[in-house]
């Protein structure tokens, strides 16, 4: 199963209820995330040095899928899905995310943490993460949701 995954900037927003939400659509009171090639690597700050060490060591505080929400209708005539993963400290070098679309795992591996899963049939799917190192171990797990994909009858 190979979808091509497409990197597009989002927008950062917290609702009027406190929760925090990604999107790929502006919102007056969203901070712009540009994705970028998560090949170039920055100095970091002294403070946020540590928070990389535990990244590196596979100690992540926070690893979810956040978009779609679990049991989530979507409805979508192409078949595509945006995917949002909740990632802190940012992925540490030599470590990619492994997705797993209904138990397999995309071809691709993923620096990102939103994409856009393409060419996906109607029906009920899941979906879970995982980090992985360089040596192919699996460090984390994300939790495992839960969507159903609709579009228009062919009929």
């Amino acid at each position: 199963m190979a979808m091509p995954l497409l990197a597009r900037d989002v927008y950062k927003y917290i609702s009027e209820d406190g929760e925090v939400i990604y999107s790929e659509r502006y919102h007056p009171d969203a901070e712009r995330i540009t994705v970028s090639d998560s090949k170039k690597t920055a100095a970091l700050p002294p403070d946020e040095q540590s928070e990389e060490a535990r990244a590196a060591a596979g100690e992540y505080a926070t690893f979810s899928i956040v978009k779609p929400s679990d049991n989530e209708t979507i409805r979508n005539e192409e078949g595509t899905v945006p995917v949002g993963i909740s990632l802190e400290p940012g992925l540490a070098e030599g470590h990619v995310i492994h997705l797993f679309v209904d138990g397999t795992k995309l071809d691709s591996d993923i620096k990102q943490t939103q994409l856009i899963l393409q060419q996906l049939n109607r029906g009920t799917h899941s979906l879970q993460a995982k980090i992985i190192n360089s040596e192919g171990e699996s460090l984390k797990e994300s939790n495992s949701i839960t969507f159903h994909l609709r579009q228009p009858a062919v009929n």
